[in-house]
């Protein structure tokens, strides 16, 4: 048999297979999304989970027993987020066997919400920066027996640049000379802690009970100003400034950092969309746009700082 990079379960089989795991008998199953994990619905005669199917050797299993007991733990401390289902055994991420090797994943229960949509207003935004501030309060408390790779610039920024720079040269003078910039501004920049590394608006529901928090896949110990780069380059940043220090408060040097953080999630971000992404997308995916959008970004973001 040839080696498989990635493979794609079966709906059936998956739901035959996970019911005999967690004794609940599913109803249906159908895949709801495939790009960085794979995510299935799962139907019982009265609820729904979500299954995140990880991929195989993107991350030790206990790194993602570290996302998910942040999870639980931001629970616990009040904050919206789903509820991740433990196995009978009590861990809370269980292995699939797939043709490429195991497979991490976790089911967690369904939540009916809506992702925010245009017109957005400054009110979404001061409750969406009330909502990240609660989240880092809750996770400077957060610890955990499991390791989990911290959101360092050797992790984030250094390997990510040189892996780029193996198949992509083109840009090589600028990306060095922003990378460099990076290690020069950020090396003093002493305020780390748990970050969630995606916060956007794709990231929230709206529900009943307010705004939920999704997807820990990039969240690590590293500078917390970090969740700050997205936003701070919207016309919402003065109102969600507002709302985050209505709990926290935003030191000069965390607002001074945003503009070389930036740079390390763009370059990131980069490595994604010409590395990791033509690996299961095909190489085709590299002229959807997604690269050149961010290549230009990095242009203006050295014109700002370097």
């Amino acid at each position: 048999m040839l080696r498989t990079l990635r493979s794609l379960p079966d709906p059936r089989a998956l739901s035959a297979h996970l019911g005999e795991l967690y004794g609940l008998r599913f109803t249906g199953c159908e895949l709801l999304r495939s790009l960085v994990n794979d995510v299935y619905v799962l139907t019982t005669g009265d609820a729904r989970y979500v299954l995140k199917l990880y991929r195989y050797d993107a991350r030790h299993p206990d790194e993602i027993r570290w996302e998910a007991g942040l999870s639980e733990h931001l629970r616990s401390a009040g904050l919206l987020v789903p509820a991740i289902r433990p196995l009978p055994s009590g861990d809370l991420v269980g292995a699939l066997e797939a043709p490429e090797g195991p497979r991490p994943f976790t089911v967690s229960a369904f939540v009916d919400g809506t992702t925010p949509r245009p017109p957005f207003d400054d009110d979404l935004y001061a409750a969406f920066g009330a909502q990240l501030a609660a989240f880092h309060d809750a996770a400077d408390n957060y610890s955990s027996a499991y390791r989990r790779r911290p959101a360092d610039v050797a992790h984030r920024l250094d390997e990510p640049l040189e892996q780029i720079l193996a198949i992509h040269r083109t840009e090589e003078n600028l990306l060095r000379d922003l990378a460099a910039a990076v290690r020069k501004n950020v090396a003093q920049y002493s305020d780390r802690g748990v970050c969630h590394g995606d916060v956007s608006l794709d990231n929230v529901l709206l529900t009943p009970q307010g705004l939920l928090l999704l997807d820990f896949d990039l969240a690590a110990i590293g500078p917390r100003a970090a969740d700050f780069t997205g936003v701070a380059s919207t016309p919402y940043w003065s109102s969600f400034k507002s709302g985050y220090t209505t709990r926290r408060p935003i030191a000069a040097a965390d607002e001074a950092a945003i503009p070389y953080l930036r740079v390390v999630g763009r370059i990131f971000n980069l490595r994604f969309h010409l590395v990791d992404k033509p690996t299961f997308r095909g190489t085709e995916s590299r002229a959807e746009g997604w690269a050149a959008s961010e290549l230009e970004a990095l242009r203006q973001e050295a014109a700002e700082i370097l």
